[in-house]
């Protein structure tokens, strides 16, 4: 299947699973009001934190050395289980006992028993995210696009029942997102079976390649997460839970807009990791320059609906979202060329140029934060986010230059050979669906 049909397909999941997070958005919002879902945003944004920490890279490892056939796919996969298990001890001892001291910080409105409750969903989640790099290394497009659509909708269902039929609190939130997260990881292991099985005769070769691969690379991807959500931290330590709440929705909303670049990002990081650095370059600047119009056409569209559609959508209560979230429309936009790149040059094996890059955003991020946040609230913690964005992009840009000789205008100014290229995948995507089922 070509790059332009797997990027539209996981491009289509990605608008059923942000459809269902914006509806599970929507129920919070509308049953709990700003301070409920400042308190929801919190809890999740911690236990992903976690997850990130204690993926320790993993993923990303397995899919670059399967796509690029270097290492044996079941050894590393039998090895990967191993770490697994390791990691989930050290990482969920460490955060069970951390728990008195971020709760008070954080989490001062809420039990602190509910801390405890969500670590039941962090194996889960992670083991979920092995399985679903592992159908990347194989190019298994339709697997992982599966796993993430079932994940989400399974929450929306189960948040709904939950709060319309049993508690309208955080605890059922809490409930929602481990049902659903459950559901997502027992489809995981079920396909992940069909693609390979673990070889318990691995060894330190196997052991060492992941973890050398993967702390690298881990940097990138816990950096790059911090970077997007520690304002929230921020926030909540200036000021209330309803503060945290109504600036979730404008980051909510805004990043609406990265579907465009994470879906055809992740093909792009598929790709390339089973391809060489002559192809990636042909490839990397047309779905760049593509993905970049995209976001920039999608981006004015919200912007003229936004300020109605969300007091209509989420109740009078989050009005304030409304001035942060158009703050932070011109910085997703740029931040799209990030996505791109940042995908593009892991892929190809350099995953420390893409932390330093991270890094430097984040360091932006926090001490614009730090500076306005006490003072001008969510409509500083935007400009902190869009400084980020800004920073990560122009250093990502450079790099990716620098690495490839490739012109700024190739991979950002659109060209009539690309029109010409929607076009033919228009006709292809139409002749396809129309085509009857085989019998």
């Amino acid at each position: 299947m070509s790059y332009a049909r797997q990027g539209v397909g996981t491009m289509a999941s990605r608008i059923i699973v942000y459809a269902a997070a914006f509806g599970a958005n929507v129920i919070i919002a509308r049953l709990l009001g700003p301070a409920g879902k400042g308190q929801v945003s919190l809890i999740i944004l911690t236990l992903t934190i976690l997850i990130g920490f204690a993926a320790l890279g993993i993923p990303t490892a397995l899919t670059y050395y399967i796509g690029k056939k270097l290492l044996d796919p079941s050894r590393l996969f039998g090895a990967a289980l191993s770490l697994f298990a390791v990691l989930v001890t050290v990482f969920g001892g460490a955060y069970w006992l951390l728990v008195p001291y971020i709760h008070p910080l954080f989490f001062s409105d809420i039990p602190r028993s509910l801390l405890y409750v969500i670590l039941v969903a962090f194996p889960l989640t992670l083991f979920t995210r092995y399985a679903e790099y592992i159908f990347l290394a194989f190019n298994q497009i339709l697997r992982y696009n599966v796993v993430m659509v079932l994940d989400r909708v399974g929450y929306l269902a189960a948040l709904s029942l939950i709060l319309f039929a049993v508690s309208r609190s955080i605890t059922g939130v809490v409930s929602a997102e481990i049902a659903a997260r459950s559901l997502a990881a027992v489809l995981a292991v079920v396909l992940v079976a069909q693609a390979l099985r673990p070889s318990w005769r691995f060894g330190w070769r196997e052991i060492r390649s992941l973890l050398a691969y993967g702390v690298k690379a881990h940097v990138v991807l816990i950096v790059a997460f911090i970077s997007y959500r520690v304002s929230l931290y921020i926030l909540r330590y200036y000021h209330d839970d309803a503060a945290v709440g109504q600036f979730s929705i404008a980051l909510n909303v805004a990043e609406v807009l990265l579907f465009v670049p994470n879906s055809f990002g992740l093909v792009l990081f598929s790709k390339s990791a089973s391809s060489r650095d002559e192809d990636a370059d042909a490839l990397t600047p047309v779905a760049t320059r593509s993905v970049f119009l995209l976001t920039l056409v999608a981006s004015v569209a919200l912007g003229l609906v936004a300020p109605v559609l969300v007091p209509l959508i989420f109740g009078k209560a989050f009005a304030p979202s409304v001035p942060p979230f158009l703050l932070l429309l011109p910085g997703i936009v740029v931040f799209s060329i990030y996505r791109m790149l940042s995908y593009d040059i892991v892929a190809r094996g350099h995953p420390l140029r893409v932390s330093a890059t991270a890094a430097t955003g984040l360091a932006f991020n926090v001490a614009v934060c730090f500076a306005l946040v006490p003072t001008m609230g969510a409509t500083g913690a935007a400009l902190g986010s869009v400084v980020g964005y800004l920073v990560n992009s122009v250093v990502i840009t450079l790099i990716f230059i620098r690495m490839t000789g490739i012109r700024l205008r190739d991979f950002l100014l659109f060209r009539r050979s690309d029109l010409r290229l929607y076009r033919s995948l228009f006709k292809r995507t139409s002749d396809s669906a129309a085509k009857p089922p085989p019998e």
